[in-house]
């Protein structure tokens, strides 16, 4: 199938954390491709890609991810970039030990998501990511929050705790680390600027046949759905797409409506247990399928509340919404473009 990646790379960086790993790490290679370096990444979620250079490659799978779609058919580079998919703290720690030997760690933040393989708590979790660190060199850690910081800093060599420009943007935290990262190779500096202009951009609300909507659909941990709600602003209508395989994230995401951290106008919710989780918190039960879209949005219509859409993608009633609502299934970057199984790099 390949090499391993640290056979046939010579600075090798692992990307770890909640949320932002595929856009740290493709704007990461971007960067040192811009330098007349030779790299390639390699990012998983619902859509894997491997990039080589500016080459662009979309991996299809067949079967469900595997850590082994890591060994990888690649020429010697001077770097490499992987997004760690792990999602306990014994897959995380074989991604780092048998495929990547990182010299580098980024972090980008620690949220409630996993819970039922890492941890209940952020603290638990951060102790989860910690352990998969390894002989790296150095951590670079996007947390903001100090004592999570304390807390992997026990599991590292050295950890270097970066504040993002504007705490408040949600994901001000990814250019700041790329920057960091940059400067400790010698590679000069990112555009710090551009990219939260580019991040703006992105958060805003949309509208389409008089809805008026964010798609926040792959962020499917509470705290990074809260900061979004914050930012964005309004008393969202929210719709949770639930998973089966997914009960903790149904637990964190009910104890994010029950316990209020945000003000919001009314909350629906479809999938696995959503009859149960609408009882608990006074919402709206939809059928998971593309009936319950058109109750959905006779709903939000007649509320006259943005809609908040959250929870993941897997679902077969936001399978069903999102093209209703023109949106397409695109690569989380920072920068460059995007969509249609496309992706060109700034």
């Amino acid at each position: 199938m390949g090499d391993p990646p640290w056979r046939i790379a010579d600075t090798r960086i692992s990307v770890q954390g909640t949320r932002g790993k595929t856009s740290l790490s493709i704007s990461l290679h971007s960067e040192v491709v811009s330098k007349e370096k030779t790299s390639f990444c390699k990012v998983t979620g619902t859509l894997p890609i491997l990039c080589i250079g500016r080459d662009v490659k979309i991996l299809r799978r067949r079967i469900p991810t595997r850590l082994y779609e890591n060994l990888l058919n690649v020429p010697h580079s001077e770097y490499c970039i992987l997004e760690n998919q792990g999602v306990s703290p014994y897959t995380m720690r074989v991604f780092n030990d048998l495929f990547v030997k990182p010299q580098i760690v980024a972090v980008t933040n620690v949220r409630l998501d996993h819970v039922k393989e890492m941890g209940r708590t952020r603290e638990k979790i951060a102790r989860s990511i910690a352990s998969s660190f390894g002989k790296a060199e150095i951590v670079f850690s996007g947390e903001t929050n100090d004592h999570l910081n304390d807390i992997m800093s026990r599991k590292a060599k050295k950890l270097v705790r970066v504040r993002p420009a504007h705490s408040h943007l949600p994901g001000a935290e990814i250019p700041s680390l790329l920057n960091e990262i940059l400067e400790f190779l010698g590679l000069g500096s990112a555009n710090i600027n551009a990219y939260l202009e580019a991040i703006k951009k992105k958060l805003r609300w949309k509208e389409i046949n008089g809805i008026v909507y964010f798609d926040a659909s792959k962020v499917n941990d509470p705290d990074s759905a809260t900061l979004l709600v914050r930012w964005l602003g309004e008393r969202p209508f929210i719709f949770i797409q639930l998973r089966r395989d997914r009960p903790g994230r149904t637990w964190a995401f009910l104890k994010m409506m029950r316990e209020r951290w945000v003000d919001y106008s009314k909350v629906a919710v479809a999938g696995e247990w959503s009859y149960e989780f609408s009882k608990r918190v006074g919402g709206m039960y939809l059928p998971d399928s593309c009936e319950g879209v058109d109750l959905l949005l006779d709903e939000v219509r007649r509320s006259g509340f943005p809609l908040f859409i959250t929870g993941n993608r897997r679902g077969s009633l936001v399978r069903c919404l999102l093209p209703r609502l023109g949106v397409k299934d695109e690569v989380p970057t920072l920068m460059g473009k995007s969509g249609d199984g496309v992706l060109s790099l700034p």
